[in-house]
């Protein structure tokens, strides 16, 4: 075991671990759904799942988080099994983890380490990459303190004394540096998406959230016809994704798919990914998408909505997607849920007239949602006829009018903001569809 492991969380595929849960007095029992979803986050880096250990207690120990009986047990297991890698489902302290690699003498992770290690394994673009190396460090930072303990055991003359503070110290600068650095690298990142989402602000935008795997993805390709990768692994998807719903409607209609929730989602990773969470922001409806099939879907769907409310998008409004109706055993709990969830759909991304269904919900909310007006224009203005033709339902067109072009259009708030200068008025009538 090398000193390294408590500092670079890198659990190596193709190993065996141990898993530790532990309940505290006035929690909720939930520690098998906790070791189940643990469990599954270990498969996506291809880690088995040899054993686990549980231990319900008051409170924390500030030595071990466990109780010296449980470390016991732990190393114990590790022998009987050939491990030498033990997961906390829990966040460990730097002395914590070394304290309990020195008991046990197995390499020692924690929940928020395995989570860090998805995201840095499935980080593709330059943003996420970037956004996943900056939480890795502010996760590292407090961690380093006795990495460099060793030295101090070695030192036998004033000139190796408080060799392991100093090396402490230079980590620290260095890190330190490096994030200020990549927070730098991230803020330019972010200028450009956020010109890429002004050119787009004139077109209506749907954003897919919910827990992580419940198939939003699945959902994005089938529903736009598009070809994007779907994986069954946890935060298969770190990047938001932009496509068309369907490219006929007036004006456009986007959606995006974004990085899925989980219980305890580091919040240095929250805060490193807000950017690519402004596409939930600044999206005009949700599509909450719910793995209908997972025994603790509600626990998740709650999960997601505290996340929601975290960043600031807990009043956008919002359409439940139940998916993956083809794996639900119980027939009569659509009808539950339905009953419960008024506004809501219940599909299965493997059928396609359940996409073709959901196609046409999102098409007609906004069809319900745009605000008919008369607008008046400059005929040879080209950037504004752009504008009108791309972004607006065009009912009716009248060139009559010397060197003005009059339109009558069905339009969404944010587009007559736009035009606010050449709005004529605005007033209600009959709804022709989003179809050109």
């Amino acid at each position: 075991m090398t000193r390294e492991s408590s500092n670079h969380p890198r659990p190596a595929e193709g190993r065996t671990a141990i898993i530790v849960g532990v309940m505290l007095a006035g929690e909720d029992d939930t520690l098998a759904e906790d070791l189940s979803e643990l469990t599954q986050l270990l498969a996506t880096l291809k880690i088995q799942v040899g054993g686990r250990v549980v231990q319900k207690r008051q409170k924390v120990t500030p030595r071990y988080f466990v109780g010296e009986g449980k470390v016991d047990e732990i190393k114990l297991l590790a022998e009987q099994l050939g491990s030498n890698l033990v997961i906390f489902d829990r966040t460990l302290s730097g002395p914590q983890v070394r304290n309990l690699e020195e008991s046990t003498g197995c390499e020692v992770q924690d929940r928020t380490g395995v989570i860090l290690e998805i995201f840095a394994r499935h980080a593709r673009t330059t943003q996420a990459k970037t956004q996943v190396e900056i939480a890795r460090l502010e996760y590292m930072m407090p961690r380093m303190t006795g990495a460099w303990s060793h030295l101090e055991r070695q030192r036998g003359g004033g000139v190796q004394r408080g060799m392991g503070e100093k090396q402490i110290e230079v980590d620290r600068r260095l890190a330190r540096e490096r994030m200020s650095r990549l927070r730098r690298q991230l803020e330019g990142i972010q200028k450009d998406r956020q010109n890429q989402r002004k050119a787009r602000l004139s077109e209506l935008k749907v954003a897919l959230v919910g827990y992580t795997n419940s198939g939003k993805t699945s959902i994005m390709s089938a529903v736009t016809r598009a070809t994007v990768q779907a994986e069954d692994v946890l935060f298969a998807t770190l990047d938001a994704s932009v496509r068309t719903l369907d490219p006929s409607t007036r004006p456009k209609i986007l959606l995006s798919d974004t990085v899925g929730f989980i219980r305890n989602l580091p919040h240095a990773l929250v805060e490193s990914f807000k950017s690519t969470l402004d596409e939930v922001l600044e999206a005009d409806l949700l599509l909450h998408v719910v793995d209908a099939s997972h025994p603790n879907f509600r626990a998740q769907m709650q999960t997601t909505a505290d996340v929601l409310r975290e960043i600031g998008a807990g009043d956008i409004p919002v359409l439940m997607v139940f998916n993956k109706l083809d794996r639900v055993a119980d027939p009569v709990l659509p009808k539950i849920l339905k009953a419960a969830y008024k506004n809501s759909e219940f599909v299965s991304a493997l059928k396609d007239e359940d996409m073709v269904r959901l196609r046409r919900y999102i098409i007609k909310y906004f069809e319900e949602n745009l605000v008919r007006a008369t607008i008046e224009v400059p005929a040879d203005d080209q950037a504004l006829l752009s504008l009108i033709y791309k972004s607006c339902l065009i009912l009716e067109t009248d060139f009559s009018i010397q060197d003005r072009a009059r339109f009558e259009v069905r339009a969404s708030p944010a587009v007559l903001a736009k035009l606010h200068a050449h709005v004529v008025s605005v007033a209600e009538g009959p709804f022709q569809g989003l179809k050109a």
